[in-house]
């Protein structure tokens, strides 16, 4: 997901600073996610109105959307866990900046626009692994369902639930794998015990420009608890939607 760091300083007790990731929500969609923090040495408390710190956000060719919030205290970090979503046009990147009211009227002054390419849209995974024994019963089975974006032109992101069961009574201790590469990359893995399953997951990565991803499952389903895997799956990471 494309770094996002905005930041509005006036000087070293009066800024405020927005840092987290945005991503494309659908073809004239995005959503962000991360952390505000702000700080003032302002004392309002007899102005009639708070210290108040703004992130701003939109589609580079749409109107700005607000999200406020009071700062409490003064000479004190603020910190806000920020999640949201919004609109743009096919293709458009989005801006963000933050600002605090530091107007004598309680007037905001905001900081320079951070403009990021969301990326283009979600595409689902959804492989599987499964085994079965001399008598076609399932013993273990694998499942992972998420999805795979571009995180701009040189990164991915893979996030979802993977999840899974093991044969009843198995005494070792058995796992199951997400295996993962790029199209000139070399395998790598996230791994779980079936203990742990269901698992929420993320993984990031880099690609060339234009590379796709292939993912498969696997668990340790063979002779002293070897890996054995399901069939792979491609997916293209468009760039834009």
């Amino acid at each position: 997901m494309p770094t996002i760091k905005a930041e509005f300083r006036v000087n070293s007790k009066n800024w405020a600073r927005f840092e987290g990731h945005v991503w494309a929500d659908g073809a004239t969609g995005y959503a962000f996610e991360g952390t505000l923090t702000a700080i003032t040495m302002l004392d309002r408390s007899h102005a009639g109105f708070p210290n108040q710190v703004r992130l701003g956000h939109g589609g580079t060719k749409n109107k700005y959307e607000r999200m406020e919030f009071e700062i409490k205290g003064v000479e004190r970090e603020n910190t806000y866990q920020v999640e949201g979503r919004g609109s743009r046009q096919t293709n458009d990147t989005v801006d963000f900046y933050v600002g605090l009211n530091e107007g004598l009227d309680g007037s905001y002054k905001d900081g320079p626009e951070v403009t990021s390419v969301a990326g283009g849209p979600a595409q689902r995974l959804s492989p599987s692994y499964q085994k079965f024994d001399s008598y076609d019963a399932l013993t273990y089975d694998v499942r992972f369902e998420g999805s795979a974006r571009a995180d701009g032109e040189t990164g991915f992101v893979i996030t979802g639930t993977l999840d899974g069961a093991e044969p009843p009574g198995v005494v070792a201790a058995n796992s199951a794998t997400l295996g993962y590469k790029t199209d000139s990359g070399s395998w790598q893995y996230k791994t779980c015990a079936f203990t742990e399953l269901p698992r929420k997951i993320m993984v990031t990565g880099s690609r060339k420009p234009g590379e796709g991803l292939t993912v498969q499952l696997g668990a340790t389903s063979g002779v002293a608890n070897a890996y054995q895997y399901g069939d792979p799956k491609t997916v293209k990471l468009p760039d834009t939607c």
